[in-house]
């Protein structure tokens, strides 16, 4: 199962799924309808199986549904927190709710969840709130990068959460560029290991803490700073979505030599 929870910049779902295939609703519509107990009315009709599907099938969850309506609006009244009886309800406890629920309904062997980029409450839930197994930290060698990953790095460490979750993250290097990879590999994989060793990784055993210090060279390949390739590729980049051309047997050595090494590295931890 594949949710977009990019709910400011929704996109994912219209790459997996063709216009006709959209369901009715999304999780905006969800969290919305949630507020007023109306949840039901969307929850039945917000799941798709993509075309992609070979071996089994890919429930896609989009953002929105097929008329995205007042969206702004939407989205405005999303993050609210619903009072029930006497009991607050936080946006980040409602949509651990649906996530449950999804789950229960369609049974997917894996949950994957696709949260906005950089730093914000919604990848800030999907990171610390939702008990998420392994979560991918996406960058390129870039300063931009570098310094928002610190500035979560800084506030995890400020509350200890980074014991919490350290365990669970691991570095993608996105877009690594066709010429001088190698080179580029090196550099991002320093600064991933830079970030890390001042912010996550520690040396000695914190006093009091029942959780052994954490620390890692370098150049381990098992490490989390060490980046899992996703290769650029021209013809990959100009394709609008994945589900017309992944229909083509042809295709799949142009996905294999983009995501190849991603897939492979998610095939040994799942």
């Amino acid at each position: 199962m594949v949710i977009d929870l990019d709910l400011e910049s929704p996109g994912l779902s219209s790459s997996l799924l063709p216009e006709d295939k959209c369901p009715m609703y999304g999780v905006i519509d969800w969290l919305v309808e949630d507020l007023a107990d109306n949840e039901q009315i969307v929850f039945d009709d917000m799941v798709s199986v993509s075309d992609l599907s070979r071996n089994g099938e890919i429930f896609v969850v989009p953002a929105h549904g097929k008329d995205p309506g007042e969206y702004i609006a939407k989205l405005g009244r999303a993050w609210v927190s619903k009072l029930i009886g006497n009991r607050v309800e936080t946006w980040q406890k409602r949509l651990s709710r649906l996530i449950d629920d999804l789950e229960k309904k369609w049974k997917p062997d894996i949950v994957l969840i696709d949260s906005r980029a950089g730093i914000d409450e919604i990848s800030a839930a999907c990171i610390s709130s939702l008990g998420a197994e392994l979560i991918l930290l996406f960058a390129v060698d870039s300063n931009q990068h570098w310094t928002g990953y610190d500035i979560l790095f800084k506030r995890w460490g400020y509350n200890e959460a980074f014991r919490q979750v350290r365990d669970r993250l691991q570095i993608v290097g996105a877009m690594i560029p066709e010429k001088d990879d190698d080179k580029y590999k090196e550099l991002l994989c320093e600064h991933a290991w830079n970030l890390f060793t001042a912010g996550l990784y520690e040396t000695v055993n914190p006093e009091n803490s029942y959780l052994e210090p954490i620390n890692y060279d370098k150049n381990d390949r098992e490490a989390p700073h060490y980046p899992w390739p996703i290769l650029w590729n021209t013809g990959f980049s100009v394709l609008s979505n994945l589900y017309e051309p992944l229909a083509e047997p042809t295709k799949k050595p142009l996905i294999m030599a983009v995501f190849g090494p991603l897939i492979e590295n998610l095939k040994m931890v799942f």
